[in-house]
């Protein structure tokens, strides 16, 4: 099958409905299934989803190319990314570990889904590793992370949320988090 009628099958395949509404070109894995269709001559929208995945960590999908947490959209973290670092307080850490920690939609649960994704992605695609890249303190990231979520539980258990769903803006709470944020303690 030529990538023209790979691209015609799907379209079809959307407009009868059949996959997904928003199966269109805007969709992250839009290009990949066509790639799919051209290979096996058809699209089983099951089957390229049973195969698209390396392993899967929870809502964390390793794939040939990134981690994509399957979160309500897909979060994508491109393979070439998983070196980033940040100097938190004087402390080298991996970034993505902070960053996403920071996301209201990450618990307990996902970050321990995502942190086991996210060293395995680091082995995986190693062959695009810095050959500059400094040390990094692992014990430190987990650490500031563990108490990052213990800050943001501490916060969800005082938020006030109105009838129409939306948190209150709280001065005294975001006084409170600042205080929690500046008495992190470091290994």
């Amino acid at each position: 099958m030529t990538e023209k009628e790979a691209i015609n099958h799907l379209y079809n395949l959307w407009e009868n409905g059949e996959i997904p509404n928003n199966f269109t070109e805007d969709h992250t894995d839009y290009h990949k299934a066509v790639n799919y269709t051209k290979e096996k001559n058809q699209f089983d929208f099951e089957d390229f989803y049973a195969n698209i995945a390396v392993i899967k960590f929870g809502v964390w999908q390793v794939e040939s190319d990134a981690l994509v947490g399957k979160v309500g959209y897909d979060y994508i973290i491109a393979d070439s990314r998983f070196w980033e670092t940040q100097d938190y307080n004087g402390h080298l850490v991996w970034s993505w570990l902070i960053h996403l920690t920071e996301k209201n939609w990450i618990d307990k649960e996902t970050v321990k889904d995502l942190n086991t994704a996210f060293f395995f992605c680091q082995d995986y695609y190693k062959d695009l590793k810095p050959k500059n890249l400094p040390y990094v303190s692992t014990s430190q990231t987990l650490n500031i992370q563990k108490q990052l979520l213990e800050i943001s539980e501490e916060l969800k258990k005082k938020e006030k949320v109105n009838q129409n769903g939306t948190s209150n803006i709280d001065l005294d709470n975001m006084m409170k988090y600042d205080e929690l944020l500046n008495n992190i303690k470091y290994l």
